[in-house]
């Protein structure tokens, strides 16, 4: 009995020090904004793996650098985002952010706003739920299940999202003489 109490205090104990991520939505970003955050201080996470995909001629393979296999009989050049990759933010547009999850110029990919107001991964086009996208100049491929991937934050005791507001409505001077 002692050893269950133990157990159950030691999990909530490391439950409630831990740091909650929560989904990036319109909203959130609205609240971002109206506090004076840049969308480019905030520390960004795919909530899915993400694996680009492109298949490579036998010269390419020496210039190539993500991990390269061999699939039936080709060369492919495989980069894996795995699921909590921290990014940042290099770009955005009103309804978009262009996040950088590596240094290197024209690493980054787009999330965009979708119907249910959460940033998702967004691609030049989709086919079979492969999605084509330029990434380090060179065209790759989002493998299936990574079409899922949205943006999420850290929400911490110093990520605040509400605030509180007052209105002053002012004094005026009575008619009495004596000031209240």
């Amino acid at each position: 009995m002692k050893l269950n109490k133990l157990f159950i205090f030691i999990v909530l104990a490391l439950t409630s020090c831990s740091t909650k991520t929560i989904y990036f939505t319109q909203q959130t970003r609205s609240k971002i904004e109206s506090n004076g955050i840049d969308l480019k201080d905030i520390q960004y996470y795919n909530s899915h793996k993400i694996i680009l995909q492109r298949n490579l001629s036998y010269e390419e393979t020496k210039v190539a650098s993500g991990n390269i296999s061999i699939e039936n009989g080709e060369f492919v050049e495989i980069i894996t985002l795995n699921r909590g990759t921290p990014g940042i933010c290099e770009s955005y547009t009103f309804n978009s952010l262009d996040v950088s999850f590596e240094k290197g110029e024209n690493r980054k990919l787009r999330f965009i706003m979708n119907s249910e107001k959460n940033y998702q991964i967004s691609a030049i086009e989709w086919k079979n739920k492969f999605g084509k996208v330029s990434y380090d100049t060179l065209t790759y491929y989002i493998k299936p299940g990574g079409e899922k991937a949205l943006l999420k934050v850290k929400k911490d005791n110093n990520f605040v999202y509400d605030k509180k507001e007052r209105i002053i409505e002012g004094r005026t001077i009575t008619n009495n003489s004596s000031r209240k």
